[in-house]
């Protein structure tokens, strides 16, 4: 039996179920080591959140050149937390990743749900 995906709501092969608790953990691991606080994924979901509202469609590319190293790097974390959160939802395009050591392996593409744009203008208030 394959999961399925809270976020892209379809199911999983073997492989890919795999691959994303080889995710999950590195991720988890991010998170525990350089981030103990949490001020940082605070800050990198709040940047994913107003970048959502002046375009309509976003992926992880879009970030590399506006957050430090470290922010960068909690991009992906910030996504799948926003995404579960449902503030964001993937459009279904993917586009090639710009970082160098993934070889273009293609990156989801995101855009705002009504409830992530209800969040920003309560936060603009």
């Amino acid at each position: 039996m394959t999961a399925k995906t809270p976020v892209e709501g379809r199911r999983l092969s073997p492989a890919e179920q795999l691959a994303a608790a080889a995710r999950d953990t590195t991720l988890a691991d991010i998170l525990t080591t350089a981030d103990a606080d949490g001020w940082t994924l605070a800050v990198v979901k709040q940047a994913v959140l107003a970048v959502g509202r002046h375009r309509n469609e976003f992926s992880a590319n879009d970030f590399r050149d506006l957050l430090p190293e470290l922010g960068a790097q909690m991009v992906g974390v910030a996504v799948r937390g926003l995404a579960t959160q449902r503030l964001i939802e993937p459009t279904g395009a993917r586009v090639p990743s710009t970082l160098p050591s993934t070889h273009g392996h293609g990156i989801a593409v995101y855009r705002l749900t009504p409830l992530g744009r209800g969040q920003q203008q309560e936060a603009a208030a």
